[in-house]
């Protein structure tokens, strides 16, 4: 008998519902049991779309950056291409009125812990951090181009690394979300900074992996 094939619509079922148990259970609720209960399907069901939690948490991260990626462009259509980096890093900062941050911010938390244990999710997610890391570099580069590119890559580095650090301390630390507009005037301060002082790359290359 034929394997059946699988509907992706039951795939993003079930991914939405490992990020829901994530963001209000954290990591140590996630089962295939949870899972499949929250997705309102049998465990049997769920193990045939994913025999493993690895598979699972993997394409979870290309889920919610597909997610992320929608959002984006559904906001970057109705406004003017001059204005396209600050809506980046506001949407970034829960600032764009209209277009707010996709749910699951606290899942993020929980693949970053579970990718300790994971080569496969730490490499995914590297590789989503990276990709918005070149698009911020190329935005950058648009709205600013007397940066250098290494500059450019520096930032981009920066900006990833505090979006991700503000969303842990708003969404998994639970301070309130009115924190994004301190955390959007650093990143303004801190380009400001690279344009009045052309320097050197602090590193060959950001984005370098460790080994």
């Amino acid at each position: 008998m034929a394997k059946r094939s699988q509907s992706p619509e039951k795939k993003a079922q079930i991914l939405e519902a490992a990020a829901t148990v994530l963001s209000q259970s954290g990591l140590q609720a996630l089962s295939f049991e949870n899972v499949a209960r929250n997705a309102g399907i049998s465990r049997q069901l769920l193990r045939y779309y994913y025999s493993d939690m690895d598979a699972l948490m993997a394409d979870m991260c290309d889920h919610l950056a597909t997610v992320y990626q929608r959002m984006l462009v559904s906001g970057i259509v109705e406004i003017r291409e001059v204005e396209r980096l600050d809506f980046f890093l506001d949407f970034f900062f829960g600032l764009t009125e209209g277009h707010p941050m996709p749910p699951h911010l606290e899942a993020y938390d929980s693949m970053v812990a579970y990718s300790v244990g994971s080569d496969v999710v730490r490499d995914r997610m590297r590789t989503q951090y990276q990709t918005l890391g070149q698009v911020i570099v190329h935005e950058l580069a648009i709205t600013h181009p007397q940066l250098s590119p290494a500059a450019c890559e520096e930032l981009s580095y920066l900006f990833v690394s505090m979006m991700h650090a503000h969303w842990s301390f708003v969404s998994t630390l639970g301070y309130t979300a009115d924190h994004g507009r301190l955390a959007r005037r650093a990143i303004d301060q801190l380009i400001q900074s690279y344009l009045a002082t052309p320097q050197p790359a602090t590193l060959e290359k950001p984005w370098r992996r460790d080994g």
